[in-house]
């Protein structure tokens, strides 16, 4: 399995793809496509219809380029959908590792969070962690959130609300359920 961005796919992932198909490889990649170029200022990439000084532009799909890379399974998903994204993993793992498996890739689709006009469309949760917190540090070891991280007076998970995006994945991925919804 692999992982790359969607702005580096664009640039530097095409060729990498078609050398992997033309050679029978077996894998699954997934392109995690925020329709940003984050790294360097949030820049657009070439999946949207704005050149990077806000004049118009030809949009050039992801998914078009990986078809046209000879690719066979294709899945696209919102990776917020965190159930069908575990199953669309699995499918193609199993699609890879079948008799004549190959390449099996998954654009995880979901707008970058930093970017406001997108941000402002989503939903967005106060977040806050309960006594139930058993510091098995789950949140911010595996799950990686860089808003989640050990509150040393508690010794438990802590949530930065200054960096908390408020998507709510978090309480979907601690297994305590101690992660919720603040209510008011």
């Amino acid at each position: 399995m692999a992982t790359i961005g969607d702005s580096t796919f664009y640039h530097a992932g095409v060729p990498a793809l078609i050398n992997a198909v033309h050679n029978g490889a077996r894998f699954t990649l997934i392109i995690l496509d925020n329709s940003t170029t984050a790294m360097t200022g949030n820049q657009p990439t070439p999946g949207l219809e704005r050149l990077a000084d806000g004049r118009q532009g030809k949009a050039v799909a992801l998914e078009d380029l990986v078809r046209a890379s000879g690719v066979q399974s294709l899945t696209i998903i919102d990776p917020y959908q965190m159930e069908e994204m575990i199953r669309a993993i699995k499918e193609a793992d199993k699609a890879t590792r079948g008799k004549n498996g190959g390449i099996s890739v998954i654009i995880a689709r979901h707008p970058c969070l930093m970017n406001l006009a997108p941000g402002k469309k989503q939903v967005s949760y106060c977040m806050e962690v309960t006594e139930d917190c058993i510091a098995c540090e789950i949140c911010f070891r595996d799950f990686e959130c860089p808003a989640i991280g050990l509150d040393r007076e508690t010794g438990m998970a802590g949530i930065d609300p200054n960096i908390c995006s408020g998507c709510g994945l978090c309480a979907k991925v601690c297994p305590q359920e101690a992660i919720k919804i603040k209510s008011f």
